[in-house]
């Protein structure tokens, strides 16, 4: 497809037009990057457009038409060049997916920003305009990025997605260093590259499974076989793993444990295609008999004592970010306490910037409390 002069960003979808912008950023010091995927019928994103700029150039690249991205895949593992992104996580995913891999120094700007007082989930279009003072055009949001040929509006819209993002790392980078929280960005993102990395186990896919921890021990070990062999079908056939089982399925088939396909197909929800497809080793998952992990967070939950200590560690995590100017859920989410109070101290909160800046208090607020007194058994 041939973009018209007019058009600002250098749209790539050959070899040598790759080429061509490789060379003009090959001196970079940092590259903004943001992608476009869909996933909306696939286990696995598709990647649709990659958006690259940096000082003095942008491109839309069209992963869909290049035969060949080793070029583009040697370029961002490139060390030393920093990567700003705005909520890496799915986008390191949809590279990964794509057989790109980055490496760092990733500077998440959402990170950073929550690192400052911003809430957590901060959007990209609204720091954009409170530090840019840029409103960014909405009207492509529903667009499906996997058909061709694009418009150049669609284009454009993309674009904007990186234009503005070194400007904004230059404002937030200038924020963390002022307070000294530089390195405490640095200390987030390296984890993310390094999930990125490697794929997630199909036996950790219970770990997915919403209001998992609120089920007994005995329908939490059928949940968790269920939810790993969910993740293995929704893998070799490229399809949503909800396609199979919603969660609430999966989890109401752990409670009731049908023992046959009759008593399986009354199970609110269950989709036909699975019934047909899969009833027998669904079956078979729920005739045999599956280990029950030893008691552990999953196997409790707090009594209205544990509920009140929680409220209380609450509301020493919101003080201490206030007087540090850090979004409270980056300190410590609620899961985090819960884990405090039923189990111990999170690795997250004994080590780094976190251990030092709110480790100490959360251990002096709850030394001495007996984890017995503040719990009760999930089921019950």
């Amino acid at each position: 497809m041939t973009i018209p002069h007019s058009v600002s960003p250098h749209w790539v979808c050959d070899a040598a037009s790759l080429q061509g912008m490789l060379a003009a950023m090959a001196d970079a010091t940092w590259l903004a990057l943001d992608t476009e995927f869909m996933r909306e019928r696939t286990y696995y994103p598709r990647l649709c457009l990659i958006q690259l700029a940096t000082d003095s150039a942008s491109a839309v690249i069209d992963p869909l038409a290049l035969a060949d991205l080793a070029p583009l895949a040697e370029f961002l593992g490139r060390p030393g060049l920093v990567k700003i992104i705005h909520a890496a996580r799915q986008d390191l995913e949809a590279l990964q997916c794509a057989g790109i891999r980055l490496a760092g120094p990733l500077f998440d700007t959402q990170l950073a920003a929550a690192l400052i007082g911003h809430p957590d989930q901060v959007s990209y279009a609204w720091l954009v305009e409170h530090y840019c003072g840029v409103t960014l055009d909405k009207s492509q949001t529903r667009t499906d990025w996997s058909q061709r040929p694009l418009s150049e509006a669609q284009i454009l819209y993309a674009e904007e997605d990186v234009k503005h993002l070194g400007r904004l790392h230059q404002q937030l980078e200038d924020t963390l260093l002022a307070q000294g929280k530089l390195d405490w960005l640095w200390e987030e993102t390296h984890p993310l590259l390094a999930q990125a990395a490697a794929d997630d186990a199909p036996e950790d896919a219970w770990r997915r499974v919403k209001a998992l921890s609120a089920q007994s021990a005995e329908v939490a070990a059928i949940a968790r076989a269920l939810a790993e062999w969910r993740e293995r079908q929704a893998r070799s056939a490229d399809i949503p793993r909800g396609w199979l089982m919603k969660d609430e399925v999966l989890l109401e088939v752990s409670r009731r444990m049908p023992d046959n396909v009759t008593a399986l197909a009354r199970i609110p929800g269950m989709p036909a295609p699975t019934l047909r497809r899969y009833a027998a080793e669904i079956l078979a998952i729920l005739a045999t008999p599956q280990p029950v992990l030893p008691t552990s967070n999953a196997s409790w939950r707090l009594n209205k004592a544990g509920q009140r200590v929680l409220g209380e560690l609450q509301d020493l995590i919101r003080r201490q970010g206030e007087e540090s100017k850090v979004s409270p859920t980056v300190l410590a989410t609620r899961r985090d306490l819960e884990q405090l109070l039923l189990e111990g101290m999170p690795a997250r909160l004994r080590s780094g910037w976190r251990a030092a800046l709110v480790g100490q208090g959360l251990g002096d607020a709850t030394a001495g409390l007996e984890r017995e007194s503040l719990r009760q058994p999930a089921h019950g």
